[in-house]
Order: C-alpha cells, then sequence, then structure tokens
C-alpha cells in the first residue's frame, strides 16, 4: 500500500542551512550540475509525499533464484507504480527571487536506493530538477530542458538510501510551466553500491573473464569507449550493446544491441557507459555515465539484431566513441567481443581463429557468425554485445551459445552485420536506411569518436632546439621544448633516433638506432627532457626526434646536436671485508669508502644491494593455512549468520617472502606490552570514502609518513594509508573494503597489513592516533566500532619497526561478533602473504602477534650514485644485535658498477653477537699470477686452537687448502698470512674456520678472489737451478692447447719427454726427476698449439751431482 501524504504541517519542522563551504557531491548522468535551489535558502525539510509499503526481500530474492536457473537476468529493484505529479503530491513554495519550488520527498523503507521513472516529463527553459537522499551525500542533476522526450518518457538513475526528495526550481517567468509525473518509484532490495553476492552485478561474472582495462586489451580501448550496458527501469541489468557511427558521421546516436533483448520498454532503458575498473584487477565501476530512453527503428529476428536511436546524444564527458562496421560478407581472421557479462564490470574476450559462417536455430542459412573464443567468454547480458574483426569493425551482435568458463565448447553465436545490413522489405527490419541515409553504397566503415575532431594531414611543428647535455660516461640528456599541432590533443608520440654517424637526412634517421621515448607528451611551449642510457665510452653520438599526432602526422626532423661520452670509470673500495663483534641491543655504524681512481674523465654509476644473508637457525620449516573454498563467505549480506573460518594456532610461516609469524601464547613469542598512545599520539580527522558511505565507514585516512625506511616484502614504503576496516595499506584504497577475504589473493586490496580487517564503522565513536616512538611509528584504533553490532568498542595497535618488524597488540576486542575478520599481511601483488586467521574466534583482550623476516641486522641508506674521477663516497652500514639470537651473522654488500673491468664488487660482512673467543678485525684475499694470498688479523684471542683454511670453487665444494696455528689467549692485535702457489685460472672462495679447544668452531669468508687467465704464452727458468735431481717447470697457457715438454742434451739429442698432454688455458707446472742422468747442461723445450696458432719457447738448465 502506498501513502500519499499532500498536507504540509508545520509541527516538527526542521530548518536546514549549508554553509557555501560546503559542497555536495553530485553524480553524473546526462545533466548540468550544480547545488539544489533550496540549499542556498533556510527552507524547511520537505515532509514525505509518498510512503511505499516495505518490500518482502526474502520473497523476491528466492523468486530471484527461479529466474537465475532459467537465464533471465536477475532484478535489484521493485517498482511502486504511483503515478504522482505536481498537482497531486509534494509541495510548492516562492522563494524570494520570485522562482516556485516545487519538493517531492519520497520514502521506501529498506530500500538499499531508489531510482524512478517518469511517464509524463517536460521542462521550460531555466527549470531544473534535482534528486538527492536525506543526508545531501548523493545528487543527480540538474536536468534540464535537454532531458526533455518527444514520446514524454524519462528515467534516472539510482540515488542511494531509503528516503530521498525531488526538487524542481521553475524560474518567476517561464513560457509554460514545467511538467513531471512520477510513474514508477523503483526499490532497491539489492545493494547496488555495496555488492550483493546473489545480484547479477559487480564480481558475479566467471572467473576466466578479462577486464576492459588489463594491459592485453590496450588495442582495443577506443572500442571499449562504444559499448554500454542496459538496464530496465525496473532495475535489471538486461543486456549489451555499442554505439555504431553511420556514413554521414554526423552524430547520430544509433545503439546496436540484439533483438531478443527487447521488451516493449526500450523507451525507459537506461544505458550505462563507462562501467568498468580502472585496471586489470576487479574494482567496481562508476555507474553514473547514464543516459535514458531511446526509439526502436530497425530489428529482425533472423540475424537478431535491434537498431536503437538514443533519447539523449552522450556528452562529450562520456567520450564514447562511434564504432566502425563491416557489411561485406567477409569473416574476420582474428578479434574480440566487449560485453558486461552477467551484470558485471565490462569485460573483453578474444578469438584467434577465423569466424565461421553459421545460424541459429531456425534462423537462415549464413546469418551469423560463430567465433571460438581464445581466451575469456561471454555470460548471460552480454547479449547485443559486439563483436569485431582484426579491423576492430562490428561484424555482428551476439546472439548466444554455449560459451563458458567452464565449457568444452567455448564458443559463441553472432548475428552478422552484413545480414542485418539489407535482410527484409523495409528500413524497420534492416541497417541500411540508417546507418547509409544518402544510399552512397559504402558496405564499410571506421569509427571515430567526436571528441577527437576531424582527421588532418598537418604534421606537427619541427624540434629545433634539440640539445644534447648532463654527459657521463654512459648516459646523456636530451631537452627540448615540446612541439605544437592542430589536432584534438596534440602532440601523441616521439620518434627519437641515435648513430655513431651524423644524421643528415631521413634515410639515415630512419636507420638510425631508436630511442624508447615513453610517456605522454607536455603541452606544447613546455621543456621535454630524455636521458639516453647504456651507451658506450668515451664515443661521439648524434641525436634526432621527429613528432607525432593522433592521426599519424609526422614532423619534419629535428636538429642534430652531438655529444662524446666520457671515459671509463675504475672502482675502488676500502676495505674489502668487515668483521665486527656486538652484544646484545647495541648498534654499530661503520662504512665501506667507494672511489672512482680514473685517471681520465669519467663518471662511476653504482648501486647497492645486501644479499645472501645467513644468520643462526637459518631452518625454513613453512606452516601456512590452505585456503577454503568459501564463495558465500567473500560477499556476506549484512543479516547473513558470520561464516566460519580458520585459524592456525600459535604460529606460522614462513612465505615465500621469508616472514614468519608468532604469537604471545607461544613460550618463545612476543610479550603482550600496550603503549597507549590516544592521549600522546596525533589524532586522524581527515577521513576519504572510497564509496558513497560515509568517510568512517567505508574510507580511509591519510598517507601518514614513515619516518624509516620500512621494508616491506623487499620494498621500501614511505607512507601508509589506515582504512576505517581495520587494515594498512601502502596505497590509498580505490573501493570499498567492507567484505573481507582470504590472504593471499591476487583481487583487490594487496599490499595490507591486517590486524583486524572486518566491516568496521568508526561513524557513530572511535578515532585513530598515530604516533612516532623512536624507531617505531604505532597505529592506535580506540574504540572503534564493527558495523551494525551493538555495543561493540575494538582497541587494537599496529606498530611497524625501523627493521622491518610489525607488532599487532589487542587490547580491549568487544564485539559479540569476532569470528567475521582477516588477520595477517600480503604483498603488493597479491601472490605471496600469511595469514593468522580468517572469519575464526582468534583474536582476544591483551593479545600480541609478531610477524618478523629474515633478521634485519644490517641496513644502509646507501642505494646507489654517481661518482666522477677522483671523488669518494661513504656507504654507510648499520649494524643491529637487537633481540637477536647469539652467534654468527653474515650478508654481502653487492656494489655493481659500469666499471668494465669489475662490474661487481662482493664485501663480506661478518657479525658475532654475543660472547665470541676470537675477535676478527680483517680478511682479505688477493691474487697476484697464480699465487693467493690470505691476510686476516685478530684484535684478542681466547682459548684458540687455529685456523683452518678452506677453499671452494665454481665446480667444487669446500675443501681444506691449510692449517695455522692459533696463538691461544692474548689481548694483542696478531696477524696472520697463507699462501697459495700454482692456482689455475678462476674464481675461488675461502673462509676461517676458526678452532676453539673445546671444539667450537666460528667461520669467517673473505671476498671472492679471481686469479685470471694469462694473457700470453710463456716459460719459466726452472726452479731450482742448479738442481739435483729434480726441479718445477713452469709455463702458461692463455688458451687451450696441445702442450709437449722435452728435454735435449746440448747436441741436440732427445733425453726425454717431460708432459705430452691437451691442457686447459691457466697456470701449469712440470716436476722433472733426472736421477737417471748425468750431470751436465740440458735445454728443455716447450711447444704449445692451438689451432692456427703455435707456441715455442727453450731454456738451460743444470743438473749437478
Amino acid at each position: 500500500m502506498i501513502k500519499h501524504l499532500t498536507a504540509f504541517s508545520l509541527k516538527g519542522m526542521l530548518y536546514i542551512l549549508l554553509f557555501t563551504a560546503v559542497s555536495p557531491l553530485a553524480f553524473a548522468q546526462l545533466s548540468e550540475g550544480g547545488v539544489p535551489k533550496s540549499f542556498s535558502y533556510a527552507v524547511a525539510e520537505a515532509q514525505p509525499g509518498i510512503i511505499t509499503e516495505a518490500v518482502d526481500r526474502e520473497r523476491l530474492l528466492a523468486e530471484d533464484e527461479v529466474e537465475n536457473m532459467k537465464g533471465v537476468p536477475f532484478r535489484f529493484g521493485y517498482a511502486f507504480t504511483v503515478n504522482q505529479n505536481m498537482q497531486n503530491s509534494g509541495t510548492w513554495m516562492t522563494l524570494p527571487d520570485g522562482g516556485k519550488l516545487w519538493r517531492l520527498r519520497v520514502q521506501s523503507p529498506g530500500a538499499y536506493s531508489i531510482n524512478f521513472t517518469f511517464n509524463d516529463f517536460w521542462l521550460p527553459p531555466g527549470g531544473k530538477m534535482y534528486i538527492y537522499n536525506q543526508d545531501r551525500s548523493y545528487i543527480i542533476g540538474a536536468f534540464t530542458q535537454r532531458n526533455n522526450k518527444e514520446d514524454g518518457y524519462f528515467a534516472t538513475g539510482l540515488v542511494p538510501g531509503s528516503d530521498v526528495t525531488i526538487e524542481y526550481y521553475e524560474p518567476a517567468e517561464v513560457v509554460s510551466p514545467g511538467i513531471i509525473q512520477v510513474e514508477n518509484v523503483v526499490h532497491a532490495y539489492r545493494n547496488f553500491f555495496k555488492t550483493d553476492p546473489l545480484a547479477d552485478d559487480f564480481g558475479t561474472s566467471g572467473s576466466c573473464n578479462i577486464n576492459v582495462n588489463c594491459e592485453v586489451a590496450d588495442p582495443w580501448e577506443n572500442q571499449a569507449r562504444s559499448v554500454a550496458m542496459i538496464l530496465t527501469s525496473g532495475g535489471t541489468r538486461w543486456c549489451t550493446g555499442s554505439m555504431v557511427n553511420n556514413i554521414r558521421q554526423d552524430l547520430t546516436p544509433y545503439f546496436l544491441t540484439a533483438n531478443h533483448c527487447l521488451n516493449g520498454g526500450q523507451n525507459s532503458w537506461v544505458f550505462m557507459f563507462r562501467y568498468e575498473s580502472p585496471n586489470c584487477t576487479n574494482i567496481d565501476g562508476p555507474t553514473y555515465y547514464t543516459l535514458s530512453g531511446s526509439q526502436l527503428k530497425a530489428s529482425n529476428s533472423a540475424s537478431d539484431f535491434a537498431l536503437l536511436l538514443l533519447n539523449e546524444a552522450p556528452p562529450d564527458s562520456y567520450q564514447v566513441h562511434f564504432n566502425g562496421w563491416d557489411a561485406r560478407d567477409v569473416a574476420g581472421l582474428s578479434g574480440a567481443g566487449i560485453h558486461h557479462p552477467d551484470g558485471d564490470i565490462k569485460k573483453i574476450v578474444f578469438v584467434s581463429s577465423t569466424f565461421q559462417s553459421t545460424s541459429w536455430s531456425g534462423t537462415p542459412a549464413n546469418s551469423h557468425w560463430r567465433a571460438i573464443w581464445s581466451a575469456g567468454t561471454t555470460e548471460p547480458g552480454s547479449s547485443g554485445s559486439p563483436l569485431f574483426d582484426q579491423n576492430k569493425r562490428v561484424l555482428g551482435q551476439l546472439h548466444g551459445g554455449p560459451g563458458s568458463c567452464t565449457s568444452s565448447d567455448n564458443s559463441d553465436i553472432y548475428g552478422k552485420f552484413s545480414f542485418s545490413w539489407n535482410y527484409g522489405s523495409s528500413a524497420s527490419s534492416r541497417l541500411k536506411e540508417w546507418l547509409d541515409p544518402d544510399n552512397t553504397g559504402a558496405l564499410f566503415m571506421d569509427g571515430w569518436d567526436p571528441t577527437m575532431g576531424n582527421p588532418d594531414t598537418v604534421a606537427p611543428t619541427a624540434v629545433n632546439n634539440l640539445a644534447a647535455q648532463s654527459v657521463t660516461s654512459n648516459k646523456v640528456t636530451l631537452t627540448w621544448t615540446a612541439p605544437s599541432d592542430t589536432s584534438y590533443g596534440g602532440v601523441m608520440k616521439y620518434i627519437g633516433k641515435y648513430s655513431t654517424t651524423p644524421i643528415t637526412d631521413t634515410n639515415a634517421f630512419n636507420n638510425a638506432m631508436n630511442l624508447n621515448i615513453s610517456g605522454s607528451p607536455k603541452p606544447a611551449g613546455q621543456t621535454e627532457s630524455f636521458t639516453v642510457t647504456g651507451l658506450n665510452f668515451a664515443t661521439q653520438y648524434y641525436f634526432a626526434i621527429r613528432s607525432a599526432d593522433r592521426w599519424n602526422n609526422v614532423s619534419v626532423m629535428s636538429n642534430v646536436p652531438s655529444a662524446t661520452t666520457l671515459a671509463a670509470p675504475v672502482i675502488a673500495a676500502s676495505p674489502d671485508s668487515l668483521m665486527r663483534v656486538l652484544q646484545s641491543n647495541q648498534t654499530m655504524i661503520d662504512s665501506i669508502m667507494l672511489s672512482n681512481i680514473a685517471a681520465l674523465p669519467s663518471t662511476l654509476d653504482y648501486t647497492v644491494t645486501l644479499e645472501n644473508n645467513s644468520f643462526p637457525g637459518d631452518i625454513r620449516v613453512s606452516l601456512v593455512p590452505q585456503h577454503t573454498e568459501a564463495p558465500e563467505a567473500r560477499f556476506p549480506r549484512k543479516d547473513d549468520a558470520e561464516p566460519t573460518g580458520q585459524s592456525i594456532e600459535g604460529q606460522g610461516g614462513p612465505d615465500a617472502g621469508g616472514y614468519k609469524w608468532i604469537d604471545s601464547d607461544e613460550p618463545n613469542g612476543p610479550a603482550y606490552e600496550w603503549n597507549d598512545i590516544a592521549t600522546t599520539g596525533t589524532e586522524l580527522t581527515t577521513w576519504l570514502p572510497t564509496g558513497t558511505f560515509g568517510a568512517k565507514d567505508e574510507g580511509y585516512a591519510g598517507p601518514v609518513t614513515i619516518p624509516f625506511p620500512f621494508k616491506y616484502y623487499d620494498v621500501v614504503k614511505s607512507q601508509l594509508f589506515v582504512s576505517s576496516n581495520g587494515a594498512i595499506l601502502f596505497a590509498a584504497p580505490t573501493a570499498n573494503m567492507f567484505t573481507n577475504a582470504q590472504i593471499p589473493s591476487s583481487s583487490a586490496p594487496n599490499d595490507l597489513i591486517a590486524p583486524f580487517w572486518d566491516d568496521l564503522d568508526g561513524t557513530n565513536g572511535g578515532n585513530v592516533y598515530y604516533k612516532v616512538d623512536g624507531n617505531r611509528l604505532i597505529i592506535q584504533y580506540n574504540n572503534w566500532p564493527r558495523y551494525s553490532t551493538t555495543g561493540s568498542a575494538l582497541t587494537f595497535q599496529v606498530v611497524l619497526h625501523s627493521n622491518g618488524r610489525i607488532m599487532f597488540y589487542y587490547k580491549t576486542m568487544t564485539s559479540s561478533t569476532m569470528n567475521s575478520a582477516t588477520v595477517g599481511i600480503e604483498n603488493g601483488a597479491g601472490t605471496v602473504g600469511l595469514q593468522v586467521a580468517y572469519n575464526a574466534v582468534y583474536v582476544k583482550n591483551n593479545h600480541a602477534v609478531k610477524f618478523s623476516a629474515d633478521p634485519e641486522w644490517l641496513t644502509t641508506p646507501s642505494t646507489g650514485g654517481t661518482l666522477s674521477s677522483g671523488t669518494q663516497a661513504a656507504i654507510r652500514l648499520e649494524m643491529r644485535s637487537e633481540d637477536y639470537p647469539a652467534g654468527q651473522y653474515r650478508m654481502e654488500v653487492k656494489i655493481a658498477s659500469n666499471d668494465p673491468s669489475k662490474p661487481l664488487i662482493t664485501v663480506p660482512v661478518n657479525l658475532l653477537i654475543g660472547d665470541v673467543p676470537v675477535e676478527l678485525t680483517s680478511f682479505s684475499a688477493a691474487a697476484e699470477g697464480n699465487t693467493v694470498t690470505l691476510n686476516w688479523s685478530t684484535a684478542t684471542e681466547t682459548n684458540n686452537k687455529g685456523f683452518r683454511i678452506e677453499r671452494s670453487s665454481q665446480n667444487s665444494g669446500w675443501i681444506s687448502a691449510g692449517y695455522i696455528a692459533g696463538r691461544g689467549n692474548t689481548a694483542e692485535i696478531s696477524s696472520y698470512q697463507f699462501t697459495e702457489r700454482n692456482m689455475n685460472s678462476g674464481t675461488y672462495s675461502y673462509r676461517l674456520v676458526q678452532e676453539d679447544y673445546d671444539g667450537t668452531v666460528t667461520i669467517y669468508t673473505a671476498p671472492d678472489v679471481t686469479v685470471d687467465r694469462p694473457e700470453v704464452y710463456s716459460l719459466s727458468q726452472n726452479y731450482p737451478n742448479p738442481f739435483n735431481p729434480a726441479t718445477s717447470i713452469s709455463f702458461t697457457l692463455p688458451e687451450a692447447a696441445r702442450v709437449t715438454l722435452t728435454v735435449y742434451s746440448t747436441l741436440g739429442e732427445q733425453v726425454m719427454t717431460i708432459l705430452s698432454s691437451d691442457l686447459e688455458a691457466g697456470y701449469h707446472k712440470a716436476e722433472f726427476d733426472a736421477s737417471q742422468l748425468t750431470s751436465g747442461t740440458y735445454i728443455y723445450t716447450l711447444r704449445a698449439s692451438a689451432g692456427s696458432k703455435s707456441f715455442t719457447d727453450s731454456k738451460k738448465m743444470i743438473l749437478i751431482k
């Protein structure tokens, strides 16, 4: 039953005065924006003029379940027919400017939103109609004479809430009074603004569907802007269709969809453009780019097409594309379809094989195309969507088919555009008369965007001030002034070239190497810059650019500057290793000095990373929860029973990022410590909404600056955002977060820390504070309520430590519902994370949880830089023992640079935490020729038995290379040296295994050392010489060779062959035993051959017995 309240009562009248600083949020339909007139006057609140009866939501949902099984699109609203107008409902008043104000307040108890259809609608010039909700947070309008239709029909978009007001202002003098008659009040029993799991809407399509703004869909960007979802006035997301161009290109708003979508109500259909995620993740799209009403111009069932003429032309702000088409019966070689499956955000589907000519059941032969999908699929709701060929022209609209995410036959059937072109005997059954009204005979055309203007042939102006500057050893920075162009959007891209020979003309330009100048060009007249990297040392380069507009008109070539890069740098680092000792909870600062010692002008570009962290107890046994299949729990309704979930008791991990967690219930877990900042911290008072709900219900505050480099999943973070729903994020959320989810998950939100992610609402109480406390940043939710849970008050903290540790502290968690939250952490891609609990009773009062990755005992603020010749920089290292277990910690400082001879330097850093018997102060390894020398020093020694020297190479594990005795107990500085001779070429690692008398060992590593390959063949003098009876003969090979070493008498007689073998490049030594020879002078000869190369050398040796 509907109540009609026409009397205007002064009792309980509410006067509202809005200051001019208040700017209500207005949402787009075809409207002019602005603020309702009543907002500028102290007028009383309108009394209800229409009150609908409550709907039986459960009955309607049950009906929808039945309809859904039949494939019928779901409704979101129930329509009450009211037929109320300005004569029989609402209230009038005269304003001080002489104009009149009519307001009709409509209440529909329990509605998530309300929208209207009007069966008699006409506004005079100057007349403006707005619709807004009770708290004025959502406004649509102004609707004006631009919205008048020939049939007098009009429909509006949705306004959230169950209490909305229609307001019409009419100027004092009008040609004729306005006419407004409300036909239907549509009560939304599904939450269009917060996701309903049962509705055909956001997030309900199959998982194999591809968002239209994924990178793979970039080539179809223009075509995507042509597609719109069709909604009925009764609240159903119905079908899909698209705008099509006509031969005149006169912007006639023709809309192509399927004949089977027609339901007789197309005059009140709403067409929703740009309902899409802003990126590749599933984020709900805007629902306010809508147009209302259409007229049927042509249709037939043979090819299942319907051509509509929209009652409203899309405004430029919608950026609608008018599709091209092809009426020739030629199969596409490949293509795509763009659609709204199941009423979801816009998706794209791809076909990589040739379209097949076919028919639909009962239709004429060859009236349809069959497309076999290579990626994606369609679903109910996709009907009427366009099929594009490889030329991005429409070849048909979707009729139906077996395609789905689970179907073995993932194909669909589209009515042929070519069949629809000239089918039947009149304009009402074919496309030809509408899309080629002048009968030009054209059978195909391309699409275009009216906002871009007409194509032209005028190229952008030439760049004439290109300059090459800021020259380094490998880089040159180019600067120029952005040129101008007459086309829409101006210059769209730059084409850059470089060469080591002069670029004298267009041919030389085309043959030169490419510069990848990415990004959008700046407006004409602004300064552009681009840095060319990866150039060779000491080389002259020439540079030139051209620019192009959106019509691919290319400018003439710019001027051609040149620049010569600097010489190669030479890197030096000191010391080549570090060893330090700390007791618990100590900090030490040290440095590695980095220098560019090149003699010629040069620049050393370097980057610093810390790698290969090893520490006591570095044994990884992973304990992680398995996700449960609970789709109904992912999008719960507010009145649903709370779902069950999962948690792991006590501890878990590590995940792939190295994070582990442990709680205060475990023997080795963290202590619960509460540092209340409610009186000492800074309150977050500026909250921004992520949708149409209040900002402290669905919104966030921030950014909050992190006062130290906080590494989270190997990415350093500098700021964070606080969600109203109990989560910390490192980027501002773009959608409501009232539905918690299992983690990790690739679906947004990602990159989050979730101490208690649930549907929380601080609108009616609660505060959030933050405070920097030394090396900690504390975020505290204080008495923050849970949504729609009477008496709930949650007080908990997230504490970020500068060493990367994360702590959750739960003080008082008062709520009747504690099993609907997610607790855990997740990386930026949503691929790695630790879930402590999901929809399980886990969190409790006076509880703590610690998350930590590998111990961050070594950090550096130095990430890289540039050094000119003769300059140096300190790589600052900070070592912290914190409360880490006693023992040995090792890390490598990797310094990568553009020094061609030493592109990577490794400096080992060793930290000993706790009491250690030997304090090593230095340990280095150096190679000279084929000899490796190790040097190390100790500051003190206690109970030191000695040092075992071990060596490894790329092809072997650790082996013993020698042993040097220690000095037992000494407080004096001690120095040691160990030498290995006759080493083959290659890279070696060395370590000291220091042994105590009680058997305890401590390991120290040195930087890798490389024994270089000899550059030339050589034969050394034997040693010893003279000798008796044995001696050694050394020689070098710069490459692998066949080698013979022969001994002759002074008369030239061959006495003995010492060696005859294939040897690798490197340093070699042969032993010669002359015990069977008599005293005298002998000659030894080395012969080596490698391919066409050969080497021979001889030397004398003396045997004395």
